[in-house]
């Protein structure tokens, strides 16, 4: 496992700052699923609460990813086919977005979230690809969707986030430093509490930890934390996530840690246009063609 979090240093992390706490949706449908016999129809209807969230979760579900010959029209139809586990770890990462965005449509916001999104997708595809687990294919999303949800919570206290990030100060000190040095925190380890908080695998919320430390995460005697580092830092270098956030024509972590990123996934160099046009037939855009 990776180095663990100094939690000494967690209340001053979050001076200023509130953890959202897990919504009662999700501690309803997880005693759903502890019970001797799990209630679909009853766990559909929880989701189908909100309609926001039970709209986004048949998007999901419908993506070019299940490869679905007929669209699922109804939750209780989504439960049936993924399983109620597989939709529980779904509807958990629809949830972050919908909880920490709270209404945002400032251009950032949207942005922030397109992207996530975008890199929970790539991930989690690459990883099917890849013949992983399904519990690591299901982990991918959710990966890709709360890797970043600490940036939302500094935005929320700092409307300068993205003008500070963009500066060019990111390739020479790194995300966290500078969020330190401005804010007195890192999205990092905020990220990491949100998970915790939310109910997330230890290997997910120490990958959340550490997802801009590439020289501690790459050393975790974990296979599963190095195998989902690796295929997030590979997403989000096929997304150009980076890019897309803070204008960064060239990502620095990639840049000097791809080699060991694609050592762990067994791949090489050359074989990452091979990949882009698996991807493109996924109906996902990289940077190697939009």
């Amino acid at each position: 496992m990776a180095q663990a979090i100094d939690m000494s240093a967690i209340e001053q992390a979050l001076n200023g700052f509130t953890i959202p706490p897990q919504p009662e949706i999700l501690l309803h449908i997880q005693q759903q699923l502890d019970a001797p016999e799990p209630n679909i129809k009853r766990i559909a209807t929880l989701i189908n609460l909100d309609i926001g969230i039970a709209g986004f979760t048949l998007k999901v579900v419908n993506s070019a990813f299940f490869g679905l010959r007929q669209k699922i029209t109804s939750v209780e139809h989504a439960c049936k086919f993924l399983g109620v586990s597989r939709v529980l770890k779904l509807v958990r990462s629809v949830l972050i977005r919908f909880t920490l965005s709270d209404g945002k449509d400032d251009k950032f916001s949207l942005k922030l979230w397109a992207t996530a999104l975008q890199t929970g997708n790539t991930a989690m595809t690459l990883a099917k690809h890849f013949n992983f687990s399904q519990a690591i294919q299901d982990d991918c999303y959710s990966l890709g969707l709360f890797h970043n949800a600490g940036i939302a919570l500094i935005q929320q206290q700092a409307a300068n986030y993205e003008q500070l990030m963009q500066q060019g100060l990111v390739a020479q000190y790194g995300y966290s430093e500078i969020e330190e040095q401005h804010f007195h925190t890192c999205h990092e380890v905020l990220g990491y509490l949100i998970a915790e908080s939310w109910g997330l695998t230890t290997e997910l919320c120490n990958v959340i930890a550490y997802h801009h430390s590439p020289a501690l995460i790459l050393e975790s005697d974990s296979l599963i934390e190095r195998q989902l580092f690796a295929l997030l830092k590979l997403a989000e270098h096929f997304t150009g996530e980076s890019r897309q956030l803070f204008n960064l024509n060239l990502d620095p972590e990639w840049e000097q840690h791809n080699s060991t990123i694609l050592e762990v996934l067994e791949i090489e160099l050359l074989q990452l246009p091979e990949l882009a046009e698996l991807l493109h037939r996924q109906q996902i855009n990289t940077i190697y063609k939009v």
